[in-house]
């Protein structure tokens, strides 16, 4: 619609997604659908300067608990879920150059279930020297790691903070300054942090959003040569935000979701 007064366009699309949502539309569609349309457009304004819609950054690619092989009959109860506001960085404190990364998460999560007590393995991602991303905490059915609604699962990586948070812990160990993750794992952290943070208009160079364990708990985790890269994981992640909020100006692949939707419905 070339021709269509903007204010009237973006107007029409918040009506469109109410009647999504309202339709059960996202309840019913593909992961990706859910992810990509994470964030709805602002019910309240029409002049909304930069779109808060097209702002939504995909999921990166996850290895899934069934695919690093999760034993789910440890896991107990049901998880807690609240809004997501900031990102903690972790280190594992086990071997920098894991020869079988899925193994380890394995034995991180049956430490934590059957050594700590815990009713599931405590971090909500992990990541790899090689930048796979490890779907920690079984959520619900939501994007991994979320509920339904949007809201993240309540891990245990940072006692008394974790109501709220995405722990993200890095396999190996970074005490030295020297030693610091590979520039493929901060990537990866970067990617989960600008998923779950920009989607909900979250910057994660803002004070207190994407922090290391140590910053909220007297700890020295993630490790010197890690709590030293934060600062640029920061601007990692927010590159990543900007770069998902620079789409062409007809909106990209949500404007044509939107459209076809529209169009169909007439």
């Amino acid at each position: 619609m070339p021709d269509e007064d903007p204010k009237a366009r973006v107007l029409r699309r918040q009506l469109l997604w109410q009647g999504l949502v309202g339709a059960g539309v996202l309840a019913a569609g593909p992961t990706l659908f859910r992810s990509v349309l994470a964030a709805p457009p602002s019910a309240g304004a029409v002049d909304l300067g930069p779109a808060r819609l097209i702002a939504a950054v995909p999921a990166p690619p996850v290895v899934t608990r069934s695919q690093w092989g999760a034993d789910e009959r440890l896991r107990r109860g049901s998880p807690d879920f609240a809004p997501i506001r900031q990102v903690i960085v972790h280190h594992t404190v086990t071997a920098t150059q894991e020869p079988d990364p899925a193994a380890r998460v394995r034995a991180i999560h049956a430490f934590h279930v059957q050594g700590n007590g815990w009713s599931d393995i405590g971090y909500n991602f992990l990541v790899d020297q090689a930048g796979r991303i490890y779907e920690g905490r079984a959520g619900g059915a939501g994007p991994p790691g979320e509920d339904g609604a949007g809201r993240g699962v309540v891990g245990a990586h940072a006692e008394g903070h974790n109501a709220g948070s995405v722990g993200v812990a890095i396999l190996g160990t970074f005490t030295e300054d020297g030693v610091t993750p590979s520039d493929a794992a901060l990537d990866a952290v970067a990617a989960v942090a600008a998923w779950k943070l920009g989607t909900r208009d979250i910057d994660p160079v803002a004070p207190g959003a994407l922090i290391g364990h140590r910053d909220v708990v007297s700890t020295g985790c993630p490790g010197a040569g890690c709590q030293r890269r934060l600062p640029e994981l920061r601007d990692r992640a927010r590159a990543r935000i900007a770069g998902a909020s620079s789409q062409p100006e007809d909106g990209g692949l949500i404007e044509e979701v939107l459209e076809a939707v529209g169009g169909l419905l007439g």
